[in-house]
């Protein structure tokens, strides 16, 4: 007797069946990366390598974030505002103290005549002013210290340290300068409450600016590294069409 076409067909009743449930538990396989889609791509977005494109240093200020550029580390604001607590009541040193008087005058006589036409802007913009040189100030007091830490005491004072050093003490005096003079002038400014160097803004200046090097410093150091990677992997390659010619 012949067989019909539905003697043919597949009976998965004739096949011994295994409910379909997930794992109780998950092995080391289930995590690993697709090394045969993108091998060093895989490599690179593992946490501990993200971020090898950029020197050790930058690491003190700043962190990696999702799209493999740096961005201000909160550590690092939080250090510098601890300076500011320090500073910022502080004074000039005693030698200088008749010459900040007489500068803080000038200041003062100088902005006078500019609150005329509109105090109030006149008022605002010399808060600016006040506030970002101090967020400049304090910035270059912790960048002085944790430098000065890494050279020897054996060593003499390199270069570029002592210029560091000189214009931290150049922003102090005139962030002093313009606190002083902004308290002695904002009766005039029109503007409500009374004069403080506000905290929080001063922060926000420190933000700005670590965030202004942290863009300059991933320009600096991740495009030209990744010019390097695809330099490298095109001569391997050039250099492996010549071997088997």
């Amino acid at each position: 007797m012949a067989k019909s076409k539905n003697d043919e067909l597949f009976d998965p009743s004739e096949l011994e069946t295994v409910e379909l449930l997930p794992q109780e538990e998950t092995s080391q396989d289930d995590i690993l990366d697709d090394t045969l889609a993108d091998p060093e791509g895989a490599e690179a977005r593992e946490p501990q390598n993200r971020g090898t494109l950029y020197p050790t240093y930058l690491y003190r200020d700043y962190r990696v974030n999702d799209d493999d550029a740096l961005e201000p580390n909160p550590s690092a604001i939080a250090n510098i505002m601890l300076v500011f607590d320090d500073k910022a009541e502080s004074v000039v040193a005693k030698g200088k103290a008749t010459k900040f008087n007489k500068d803080v005058k000038t200041v003062v006589a100088g902005r006078i005549p500019l609150l005329v036409a509109d105090a109030p802007t006149t008022g605002i913009q010399m808060l600016r002013e006040c506030t970002t040189t101090w967020g400049e100030f304090i910035s270059c007091v912790y960048d002085y210290v944790n430098s000065s830490q890494t050279v020897g005491t054996e060593k003499a004072m390199p270069d570029w340290l002592i210029q560091r050093e000189e214009k931290m003490i150049d922003l102090g005096y005139k962030a002093r300068l313009l606190r002083e003079a902004t308290s002695d002038l904002f009766p005039d400014f029109g503007l409500p409450g009374k004069f403080s160097l506000d905290r929080k803004r001063v922060q926000q200046a420190v933000e700005a600016r670590l965030t202004r090097l942290a863009a300059w410093h991933t320009s600096q150091h991740k495009e030209p590294t990744a010019g390097k990677v695809m330099q490298k992997a095109s001569s391997e390659f050039t250099q492996s069409v010549a071997d088997s010619a």
